[in-house]
């Protein structure tokens, strides 16, 4: 086997593994139910709902081609887990496997449950062995300097890093020499409603994109900009706690603790003071017709929705642009083109989909 072929064997075997975590029918799907709502946060409706539809389990060829493709090489790849979206580890092994055949995985301490199970089910894997694969989990990884090969050669290991840029930077300057690091650091995502979109219809989608994950991945949309006037962000607003409403009856949030409840109450008090805040049973939605900046929601499943025009969007985007991860946008205009400008290594979808994008790389192109 060339080692082309043997790199997207691996990729293939860890899909088929995280497959297995899907199905509710299989042990490792199982376990995965039975762990995951201690650990993860999640409501136990939250946890299927990520297993069923945001696990990435049929990815197209194409998508696999890209992965391999923008994958980088190496002999030795070591991987740090964050625990902010239950299913991540799918896509940073798969980028993992794809990068080298020795795979070294330290997951979240606070959630290692997807981890845990596609290491165990890869390492029982003969097609993955076959294709020279090797995966462990570690309680702490080599960061001391690598073998880095004659000129021209591919490092010998590469460090991926998942979490705060506190922790990124962190390791990044522990890192030694010949170990390529590639940071994955905090991230948000940016909803844009445009002129032609129907409101009812643009609020479920950005429901649909808020509930999964309780909202704290870094492709959760945390801020809406409606463009229009001041009354089309109001009925936006007032949309969506009527479609976080409904999906809340469906797919519960996950319990919080205090010091989100207070994260929501500052928020409220101060959306109360400038604007408007609709609260509902687990949700919240802010709203600042006449933004002069924007307030950063807490990721609880709270947004915030503004009013904004394409002539305005880069002053109120300009503060949080190096964090915009991913873009949902709909119903087209000059807005959500300003936004892509804005932040232009953002990922791009329609809303609706901004918690499904391809498997084809990392899901934050910040760094490439």
């Amino acid at each position: 086997m060339d080692a082309g072929a043997a790199r997207r064997t691996r990729v293939e075997r860890a899909v088929a593994a995280a497959a297995r975590i899907a199905d509710p029918r299989d042990p490792l799907g199982e376990e995965a139910r039975r762990r995951l709502p201690s650990t993860s946060g999640l409501s136990p409706e939250g946890v299927e709902l990520a297993l069923e539809r945001h696990l990435e389990v049929a990815p197209s060829g194409g998508e696999l081609d890209a992965l391999v493709a923008t994958a980088g090489r190496a002999r030795r790849c070591q991987v740090i887990l964050a625990a902010n979206v239950c299913t991540a580890p799918l896509r940073a092994i798969a980028v993992a496997a794809a990068t080298a055949p020795d795979v070294l995985v330290r997951p979240s301490r606070r959630d290692p449950v997807v981890a845990e199970l596609l290491v165990r089910a890869l390492q029982a894997d003969e097609a993955f062995a076959r294709a020279g694969g090797a995966v462990a989990l570690v309680g702490d990884l080599a960061l001391e300097d690598a073998d880095e090969g004659a000129a021209g050669e591919e490092p010998r290991a590469e460090l991926h890093i998942y979490g705060s840029d506190e922790t990124v930077a962190a390791l990044r300057a522990r890192a030694g020499r010949g170990v390529l690091v590639r940071g994955h650091g905090a991230g948000l995502g940016l909803a844009v409603v445009g002129p032609a979109a129907d409101i009812a219809e643009a609020a479920r989608d950005i429901a649909d994109d808020v509930v999964p994950f309780d909202q704290r991945g870094c492709l959760s949309p945390r801020f809406v900009l409606v463009e229009g006037p001041a009354e089309r962000a109001e009925a936006l607003a007032r949309a969506l706690h009527e479609a976080l409403g409904r999906a809340g009856a469906r797919v519960p949030r996950g319990p919080i603790d205090g010091a989100a409840r207070a994260e929501i109450a500052m928020y409220r008090a101060t959306l109360e003071a400038v604007g408007s805040f609709w609260e509902g049973e687990g949700h919240g939605v802010g709203l600042d017709a006449a933004p002069r900046s924007l307030l950063l929601p807490p990721a609880a499943r709270v947004v915030h929705v503004a009013a904004s025009s394409a002539a305005a969007a880069p002053a109120l985007l300009a503060p949080i642009r190096g964090a915009i991860t991913a873009i949902g946008a709909g119903g087209g205009g000059e807005l959500a083109r300003a936004a892509s400008a804005a932040a232009p290594r953002a990922r791009v979808s329609a809303l609706g989909r901004m918690q499904r994008p391809p498997l084809d790389g990392p899901v934050d192109l910040r760094a490439r």
